[in-house]
Order: structure tokens, then sequence, then C-alpha cells
């Protein structure tokens, strides 16, 4: 899957999780300042994983900082 392909669906899944737009997100958005908390965070990332049918070790997940960071980590799974 194209990373461009894996922001959009960081998207649509931001958004149902969090209940909100993300319009304006890029790779090099910085996580906490969209406003995600951890707890949302942790949900966006176990959709992404049911839904590509993956999974991310907790100990990389403390190193994502933008959306980026997550596609990357993400990316490398599949």
């Amino acid at each position: 899957m194209a990373n461009r392909d894996l922001l959009e669906m960081f998207k649509t899944v931001a958004a149902r999780v969090d209940k909100r737009e993300f319009p304006n997100v890029t790779k090099q958005s910085v996580i906490t300042e969209l406003g995600i908390d951890s707890l949302s965070m942790m949900q966006i990332v176990g959709e992404m994983e049911s839904e590509l049918g993956i999974m991310i070790p907790d100990e990389d997940l403390v190193e994502l900082v933008t959306v980026g960071d997550l596609c990357a980590k993400v990316e490398k799974r599949l």
C-alpha cells in the first residue's frame, strides 16, 4: 500500500475515532498538535492494524511523533 493511501486511511480512521475531520493532515503533521490524545491514538492504530491485518509492537508506538512516522511503521509491517 502506498504511503499516500496510508495517509488517507489515517485521516478516515482518525475522523471516525475522534468524530471530526482532518482535511489538512500531511505526513509532517505532529500527532499531538492535531489534538489527538494517546487513547484516541491507540484506537486509531488498533483500527488500522485490524483493517490491514498487521500488528505494530507497543514499543514502536512510543516513537511516533508525526503521521508520517505512523505511516512508515505500518508500511514496514505490510
